[in-house]
């Protein structure tokens, strides 16, 4: 019992010391990612183009994807199809499951002839 009762105070003790900088940390974020927002939001649509780019590149950098340098597409292209003329995909046979007629069951024996 003495055991659990100082494992309590323990507990109590670490959440009042790292509750209010967990609770600090996560509101300045709040308040930076809302700034960050009402910015991105007053910039011209190309600036809002150039800055996703932008991110994008961030984010495939961290993925470890290709980065794509000289690719840069422009605003409204859209992206090109290969072309597929003459190629027809394969076609899927569907299978489908029949249900095998139910045989007759005599729930009573039919009497016999008299």
């Amino acid at each position: 019992m003495k055991i659990r009762h100082i494992l309590l105070a323990l507990g109590a003790l670490l959440a009042i010391a790292f509750m209010q900088p967990l609770v600090t940390f996560l509101g300045g974020l709040t308040l930076l990612l809302g700034a960050g927002a009402l910015i991105v939001r007053d910039l011209s649509p190309s600036g809002q183009e150039a800055l996703e780019r932008r991110v994008l590149g961030w984010l495939r950098r961290a993925r470890g994807g290709p980065p794509n340098i000289g690719t840069a597409v422009e605003p409204g292209a859209q992206p090109s199809l290969p072309d597929v003329t003459g190629q027809l995909p394969p076609v899927r046979v569907r299978r489908v499951r029949q249900t095998a007629p139910l045989s007759r069951v005599a729930s009573e024996e039919e009497p016999a002839g008299d």
